[in-house]
Parts: structure tokens; sequence; C-alpha cells
């Protein structure tokens, strides 16, 4: 998987064309552990908040993944239906 570019990023509102950090748009996510990411946690000497936030991180960059996927895949449908790939010579 690639990283998202930061085009990509202004484009799906997470960048603004000045702005040097992305910002994340502000979503409720309501996170539980499970009995194995308590374990997970126990392995890795983390606390219960330690860990919340790592899943938070992980879902965040989830997210921008899975969008830069939708938007790839509706440039591509963009670029085949354009006259100019019909042409091979353009």
């Amino acid at each position: 998987m690639t990283k998202p570019t930061r085009e990509d990023l202004i484009t799906l509102g997470y960048l603004n064309p000045g702005d040097c950090i992305a910002r994340v748009p502000k979503r409720e996510r309501k996170i539980w552990l499970t009995k194995s990411d308590k374990k997970y946690a126990e392995r890795r000497g983390l606390t219960n908040q330690e860990m919340i936030a790592f899943k938070k991180d992980m879902l965040i960059d989830e997210e921008i993944i899975r969008d830069h996927h939708i938007m790839a895949a509706k440039n591509k449908i963009e670029i085949e239906n354009s006259p100019q790939s019909h042409y091979p010579a353009w």
C-alpha cells in the first residue's frame, strides 16, 4: 500500500494548500479494548489509555488509506473514460 501524497490529502480535505500539517475531520470514534487488546498491551507494557490511543491512530491511518484508494479508483475511471484513452497516438 502506498501512502497518500500531499495532493491527495488536499483533494480529500485533510490538508489546505498552505498547511504544513494535515488535519483529520472531527469524527466521533468510540474505541473499546478487547481481551486480546488488553493482552497485547500487557505484553508490551502499555496502559489502557496508550492502547486506546494506539488503536485510534490505526483507525485514522486506515481511513486515510481507504480514502486514498477510493480517490485512486475514481481517477482511474476518469482516465479510462476520457477521449484520449481511446486514441493511442495521444
